[in-house]
C-alpha cells in the first residue's frame, strides 16, 4: 500500500463564509456511496474512447473513474499523469471521465493542442458537480452496477492502487480502528470517504460558551479531529500540543512539528480540544497570538526560537548538472509517496524516514520543494540547490530507488547531515 501526501496543484478561491456552498453552487443534493450515480450533465463532450455516444447506461457494466477538474490547461502535469493512467488500464473493464468547468475560451485552445485521454465533458455550469453534490473537485468510483464506490479528494488522478482496488471491489468507506487494524491490512482495501468533502459555515463550529479573550483547553472526546475558524473564533479539534504549536506560532508560515521542542512531560499523543471565541472580530493572525499565549499560561510553559545543531537531510545540486527548470507557467505543487503499513489512517499523517518514500511530484521552487520534504519527512530539511526559477519533478521513484532517480535524472542529493536547525523551544516555567 502506498500513502500519499499532496500539496494541491490548484489554489481554489472561495468566499469567506460558505454555509453549504461549493464551487458547484447551492448544495442540494446529498449523495453517498451506495446510492445511483446520476448522468453526466454536460454542455459539451469534447472527447470520447469511440464513436458512440454517451449514454446513462454507460455508467453500468464496468467500472467508472469520474474526475472533476476545474482548470485542466493550467494543471498539464495533472493531465499527463491522467493520461498515463488511462494507458495502464486499457482493455480492462474500468471506463475514464474528466469533467471540467473551465471556461470554454481558454480550454478549447487548449485542449486542442494537449488531448486528454477517455471521455472529456465540459461543463461549465457546473451542473454535474451539483447533481453529484460536490464541494468541489473530487474523484467518484462508481462501481459495474452503476452504485457510487466512494469519493476521493480533486485535482489529481487516482492512484494505480485505487483503481486497481476498485476493479477488485476492494474498496471500502469504512475507516479501521486500532482495534480492525490488523484485518483491514490482511484484506488489502483502500479507503475512500462515503460522502463527497463539502464546505460548511464556520458559524456551525462556533463555542457555545460566552465570549473572552480566554483560551479554554480540555480533553478530547472525538477522534473526529478538525481545524475550525472565524473572524472572532478559532477551534482545534483532537489535537496533540505538538500539533497545536504548529498551527498557531509563525514560522515559514507556520512552525512544523519537528522543529518543536517540548519538556519530556508534555512531549505525548494526549489530545486536547483547544478554543477560543472573542468579544469581538480581530482576525485570525491576533487570534492565533492569543492562542499562544493561551497555550503557555494553560500548561505553565515558555517558548524561545534557537538555532540548535540538529539531524537533517540536505538538498543539494550535483556539480555541473543543470537544474529541471520550467518554462511555461504552471500550477505549482506536488506529492510525496510513501511505502506504508497503513498505520496513518488512524491518527492522521507522522513523520517518516527518507528510506519511506517511493516515489515524488514537484512544480515549484527549490524552496518550496524542500518545504513539502519537511513537512513528510521525520527531520528539517536544508536547501543547499542555490537555485533559482520553477523547477519541476515528474513522478520520481517509480522504476528505481527514489535518491537514485533524483540524483541521476534531476541532479539533487538528499542526504543525511548535521545543520544549524531553527527551533521553537519551549520550557518549564
Amino acid at each position: 500500500m502506498i500513502a500519499r501526501f499532496f500539496l494541491p496543484f490548484l489554489a481554489l478561491a472561495v468566499p469567506g463564509a460558505f454555509g453549504q456552498i461549493s464551487l458547484y453552487g447551492s448544495v442540494t443534493v446529498h449523495l453517498k456511496a451506495g446510492d445511483a450515480a446520476p448522468d453526466i450533465v454536460s454542455r459539451k463532450v469534447l472527447s470520447a474512447p469511440g464513436s458512440a455516444p454517451w449514454r446513462q447506461s454507460n455508467l453500468e457494466g464496468r467500472l467508472t473513474v469520474l474526475v472533476f477538474s476545474l482548470r485542466p490547461s493550467q494543471n498539464p502535469q495533472v493531465v499527463a499523469e491522467w493520461n498515463s493512467l488511462v494507458d495502464e488500464f486499457a482493455g480492462k473493464p474500468v471506463q475514464f471521465l474528466w469533467v471540467s468547468g473551465e471556461p470554454g475560451a481558454t480550454l478549447l485552445p487548449w485542449l486542442s493542442q494537449h488531448p486528454i485521454r477517455g471521455w472529456v465533458f465540459h461543463d461549465p455550469d457546473g451542473k454535474t458537480g451539483q447533481a453529484y453534490g460536490l464541494g468541489g473537485p473530487a474523484t467518484v468510483f462508481i462501481g459495474a452496477d452503476g452504485k457510487i464506490m466512494g469519493f476521493g479528494f480533486g485535482g489529481f488522478p487516482p492512484s494505480n492502487e485505487e483503481v486497481n482496488a476498485g476493479l477488485e471491489r476492494r474498496i471500502t468507506t469504512q475507516r479501521p480502528t486500532p482495534a480492525t487494524m490488523k484485518a483491514f491490512l490482511d484484506s488489502h482495501q483502500i479507503v475512500l470517504d462515503a460522502e463527497p468533502f463539502q464546505f460548511h459555515d464556520p458559524d456551525e463550529y462556533k463555542p457555545k460558551f460566552p465570549p473572552s479573550y480566554a483560551l479554554h483547553v480540555s480533553p478530547s472526546q472525538d477522534e473526529d479531529g478538525g481545524n475550525f475558524s472565524g473572524d472572532d473564533f478559532k477551534v482545534l479539534r483532537s489535537y496533540t500540543l505538538r500539533e497545536a504549536i504548529s498551527n498557531v506560532y509563525y514560522g515559514r508560515p507556520s512552525v512544523n512539528r519537528i522543529r518543536i521542542s517540548l519538556p519530556t512531560s508534555l512531549d505525548n499523543d494526549k489530545r486536547y480540544d483547544f478554543s477560543i471565541l472573542l468579544p469581538q472580530p480581530e482576525g485570525q493572525e491576533k487570534i492565533k497570538a492569543r492562542m499562544q499565549q493561551g497555550l503557555e499560561d494553560y500548561f505553565h510553559i515558555t517558548s524561545k526560537r534557537e538555532s540548535r545543531m540538529a539531524e537533517v537531510y540536505v538538498v543539494s545540486a550535483v556539480l555541473g548538472h543543470a537544474p529541471p527548470l520550467i518554462t511555461d507557467a504552471m500550477g505549482g505543487g506536488g506529492g510525496v509517496q510513501f511505502r506504508d503499513d497503513l498505520t496513518d489512517v488512524v491518527g492522521g499523517m507522522r513523520p517518516r524516514s527518507l528510506s519511506a518514500v517511493s516515489g515524488i511530484s514537484f512544480t515549484g521552487t527549490a524552496d518550496g520543494f524542500c518545504q513539502l520534504l519537511e513537512w513528510t519527512l521525520d527531520r528539517p530539511i536544508v536547501n543547499e540547490t542555490h537555485w533559482e526559477g520553477e523547477i519541476e519533478i515528474r513522478d520520481v521513484g517509480s522504476t528505481k530507488n527514489i535518491l537514485e532517480s533524483l540524483r541521476d535524472e534531476y541532479g539533487l542529493v538528499i542526504a543525511p547531515a548535521q545543520r544549524n536547525s531553527e527551533t521553537l523551544v519551549f520550557a518549564p516555567r
